[in-house]
């Protein structure tokens, strides 16, 4: 089963669809759009501020993620409190981190949260703070 992709891009645009090469270690991956057909997207890494792996495509904009840590969640990796450059602040783990690659991978704590899991550029981070 394929998994659906969102991708925010520094320009403010934002493409939904799949994607079957995606690198965390390489400049550009392609997005094939949703909708099915077209032609596929090339979105390079340089231009990206996160890619998220959901649940669907339309999300629920009321959805308010919690302010504390799950006790119950066994989670991988190590609890964060995530900021991004646009003020948005998400509690999960980072579950793999890589210092030579340009990002990183985040699981959000919430699971009712239509975010799976997010790769998130670093430079689209405004701070990153280890949670006990």
């Amino acid at each position: 089963m394929e998994q659906k992709i969102v991708v925010h891009v520094n320009d403010g645009a934002v493409h939904k669809g799949v994607t079957h090469d995606f690198s965390p270690r390489q400049t550009s991956f392609h997005v094939l759009p949703a909708e099915g057909g077209g032609v596929p997207l090339k979105v390079q890494l340089a231009d990206m501020k996160a890619m998220f792996w959901v649940k669907d495509y339309l999300g629920n904009r009321d959805f308010v993620g919690r302010k504390e840590f799950d006790p119950g969640a066994a989670n991988a990796g190590r609890r964060a409190v995530l900021t991004v450059a646009d003020g948005e602040t998400v509690l999960g783990s980072v579950v793999e981190d890589d210092p030579g690659a340009p990002g990183f991978f985040f699981v959000p704590d919430d699971r009712r949260d239509n975010n799976i899991k997010i790769f998130v550029v670093r430079t689209a981070v405004k701070e990153l703070r280890w949670a006990p």
